[in-house]
């Protein structure tokens, strides 16, 4: 038995070294690559760019959601700047000519921007969960200064996780394709997955408490406000699941094949798979317009209601 064991492990070790896309393989992964991402890295760009100037120029009332979405717009735009440098990678195959820190460089802006994307997502939801279920804990809870410190913190935490990677990688060949350091132990692919984890649980919960409580209010006044907040709580939970989800469903897929939990066979298939999820959770940068553009909605219709009512006093 421990002799037939050790086999099953010696063969289950010599496929994981074996475990490098073929030809066909790597072309279908750039061929979808390029067409998720070129889409992505423009639209993008022109959405989050759009968004930060009515933000800054047009509204110019940093509120808390401000604040979180402005650097949501943010790690949006950092993320699609890696975009043509992870294409870049797959394109020469590994033959990276532009220097190991700036490898590191692209690799940390891709990961820390998807996991800073997933944590400020759930601040947006803990911040109208508190603000419309609590309402009077929010006047303690909720401030511009505390968005602010609440951002700065996140920030910090997301890239002193990046610093193993600059500890790690140290060779010139290499971006975007060799991540046996980041695999091997599996801290750091269980670290990713618990974040998700307890980020998911912690947004469906605040969104789903959102909706009924908006949901009550809008059976009792037929509120317009009330139903377009209805749509910005959905549209962030729905972009939030339908990006990260599959990529982490992947992710625990992939690294139990790399444990040898999954049978060989599939190792090469799931780790296609998680390229093709990663490249689906980067449209999330061009989802996050939908929030953007209802929540800019609700700003504006707010401030023009405000201004309305004081034209209305001063006339008065």
């Amino acid at each position: 038995m421990v002799q037939s064991g050790n086999k099953a492990d010696s063969v289950c070790v010599a496929a994981l070294l074996n475990c490098s896309l073929n030809t066909t393989e790597l072309e279908f992964v750039k061929t979808f690559q390029y067409v998720v991402h070129i889409p992505t890295f423009t639209m993008g760009l022109v959405f989050n760019s759009a968004a930060l100037w009515i933000l800054c120029f047009r509204l110019k009332n940093w509120t808390e959601s401000v604040i979180y979405m402005t650097n949501l717009i943010f790690s949006d735009v950092f993320l699609l700047f890696s975009l043509p440098f992870k294409m870049h990678a797959y394109q020469v195959e590994g033959k990276w000519h532009l220097g190991s820190r700036f490898c590191q460089f692209v690799e940390s802006l891709y990961f820390v921007n998807t996991y800073g994307t997933i944590l400020l997502i759930m601040l947006i939801s803990l911040d109208r969960y508190v603000a419309i279920k609590h309402p009077f804990l929010a006047r303690t809870l909720r401030s511009p200064k505390k968005a602010t410190i609440a951002c700065t913190v996140l920030w910090v935490c997301v890239w002193s996780a990046s610093i193993p990677n600059y500890l790690q990688r140290d060779d010139d060949d290499s971006c975007f394709l060799d991540f046996a350091e980041f695999w091997c132990p599996g801290t750091i692919p269980l670290s990713m997955l618990t974040v998700f984890l307890i980020t998911a649980s912690a947004v469906i919960f605040c969104c789903i408490q959102i909706i009924r409580t908006l949901q009550r209010v809008d059976e009792e006044r037929e509120d317009t406000d009330m139903r377009l907040s209805i749509k910005i709580i959905s549209s962030n939970l729905v972009t939030f699941l339908v990006c990260f989800t599959p990529y982490h469903v992947a992710l625990l897929l992939y690294l139990l094949a790399r444990n040898c939990l999954i049978a060989k066979d599939y190792l090469v298939s799931l780790r296609v798979f998680l390229q093709i999820c990663q490249c689906l959770a980067t449209t999330n940068c061009c989802l996050d317009a939908m929030y953007y553009h209802l929540i800019i909605k609700e700003f504006w219709k707010q401030k023009m209601k405000s201004t309305e009512e004081t034209l209305s006093t001063n006339t008065g």
